[in-house]
């Protein structure tokens, strides 16, 4: 756990916004600020006060305590954000498989996430749903390459997010190792991938896992350098 600790605490000190930082992490656990509150037992409106900066940036010694309140609260939980966030540090770099992989310093919904990869929602309901971050997923080396345990890299810091798989032919096989894994993506988009040719079957998996499908016809550059632009 010193590891994840470390590295959070690293990145909120070294933000250039302190409390947007502390925000971002808060929200990446899935943890309510009333709860962070309520666990370091002080005020709900302390923890919006730093994380709207209304409040003097806190010292190293308060963003400890609100990261390792964080671990806490998610060790109780089950722990599954610490897990990822260690699957993502021990990360082996000859994962050739991830084209790109990014969290977000703000949400952003799957609807406005579409317009942006200029995408076509084929399966999908409550779109105002958001997401903190993507991984673009090279989807033939995925299946060469990557062993099961390898697969859960491509959550990185939260399953909150969207897996873009790019060189897909139908789309079953993503969606069929996105059904048995634990681990779901808010939202998957296949790129270059004409929604008349997506498999029934993963239109119906996506739909028995209510995650929604997007389509773009963006090239990898474009769509690859659209996703950086992303707060």
């Amino acid at each position: 756990m010193e590891k994840v600790a470390i590295y959070i605490i690293g990145d909120i000190v070294l933000s250039e916004n302190t409390g947007a930082a502390l925000k971002k992490w808060r929200n990446l656990f899935n943890i309510q600020q009333i709860e962070l509150a309520n666990y370091l037992n002080i005020s709900p409106s302390v923890i919006s006060d730093y994380e709207t900066g209304r409040r003097k940036n806190p010292g190293v010694n308060v963003i400890r305590k609100y990261v390792l309140a964080l671990i806490e609260i998610d060790k109780r939980k089950g722990g599954y954000t610490i897990k990822a966030l260690k699957r993502l540090l021990e990360k082996s770099p000859s994962m050739k498989a991830i084209l790109s992989i990014k969290e977000y310093n703000n949400p952003i919904k799957i609807k406005d996430f579409a317009k942006i990869l200029e995408g076509e929602i084929v399966v999908g309901s409550n779109l105002d749903a958001v997401i903190y971050g993507h991984t673009v997923v090279d989807s033939i080396k995925a299946i060469m390459e990557m062993t099961g345990e390898e697969f859960y890299h491509l959550y990185g810091w939260t399953t909150e997010r969207a897996l873009i798989f790019t060189n897909v032919s139908t789309g079953r096989s993503p969606m069929v190792a996105i059904r048995v894994s634990l681990m779901k993506p808010r939202v998957i988009v296949f790129q270059g991938l004409d929604k008349n040719k997506i498999d029934k079957l993963a239109i119906k998996l996506a739909e028995i896992d209510n995650i929604p499908i997007i389509t773009t016809k963006l090239d990898i550059d474009e769509l690859i350098k659209r996703l950086n632009e992303i707060g």
